[in-house]
């Protein structure tokens, strides 16, 4: 039953696949559906040439009173999500070591990428998603999910760069722009904000017929070539920053950086 979901769904041997994906959403499909069973599915179906990459992110920002917590890369929970926490925890499943954005790695990306990666910028150059970017058969899934969860977006807003690319956006919450884990501290050049305005790019990939939301019963679900991602993205981040972050008022993050960027016309 599984993997006839998940081939609807458009899974297939050899592909590298970065994944967002919602249980309950999931869980509409069958219910007696198990992460473990779901997860054995898919290493088995993309086989370990192709490539699962999922999100195991922490956000162990340091903070300016030192409460922050501390990232272990073996032991610290996935903060987005339980398939995430699962899968991280899986056979042959390796953990990055961000101490704000770690992913959780199977297959063919381990060849390139081990635990020990670590970029400054931790969503940007040197990261999985940057990996994942210059591989051919290589796709986005957000199963479940809409693009609040398009991780991409963040390298895309280093990539074509948006204004406040650099400018951190927590410093209301007391967040400084350093990473803190067991293995110490490290300085990040990008801090990633908010992505609730990176619904504004769904709807013009989808205004545009360059994606199709699909649907299995009342199931809405993406699988987008990262090609297509990558090219529109930066066509739109270039020309649209204004409709990647939040109207005035509507969110401190985005408060933060448009404040730092007053003297920016949009």
């Amino acid at each position: 039953m599984i993997k006839n979901i998940l081939s609807e769904l458009g899974f297939r041997a050899q592909q590298h696949v970065m994944i967002h994906s919602s249980f309950k959403a999931l869980r509409t499909l069958d219910k007696e559906f198990k992460i473990e069973e779901l997860i054995s599915a898919l290493k088995e179906m993309i086989s370990d040439s192709g490539s699962i990459i999922m999100p195991a992110f922490t956000y162990c920002f340091k903070s300016k009173d030192s409460s922050n917590e501390v990232f272990d890369r073996l032991n610290s929970k996935s903060k987005v999500g339980a398939i995430s926490e699962v899968f991280r925890k899986s056979e042959g499943v390796i953990r990055t070591s961000s101490p704000t954005h770690s992913f959780a790695l199977w297959g063919k990306v381990t060849e390139d990428i081990d635990f020990s990666n670590n970029p400054e910028s931790p969503l940007g150059k040197g990261s999985p998603i940057d990996w994942l970017i210059n591989q051919n058969n290589s796709y986005v899934a957000m199963l479940g999910t809409d693009f609040n969860s398009f991780t991409m977006g963040h390298y895309l807003e280093i990539k074509a760069p948006v204004p406040w690319s650099d400018i951190s956006p927590w410093d209301h919450l007391g967040i400084t722009k350093n990473g803190v884990s067991t293995d110490g501290e490290i300085r990040l050049k990008e801090v990633p904000g908010c992505s609730k305005s990176f619904v504004n790019f769904e709807n013009y990939l989808l205004n545009h017929k360059l994606m199709v939301r699909k649907k299995i019963d009342q199931f809405e679900y993406y699988f987008i070539p990262t090609k297509i991602l990558y090219n529109e993205g930066l066509i739109f981040f270039k020309t649209n920053p204004g409709q990647l972050i939040c109207p005035a008022g509507k969110c401190e993050a985005c408060d933060e950086r448009r404040n730092k960027l007053h003297k920016i016309n949009w």
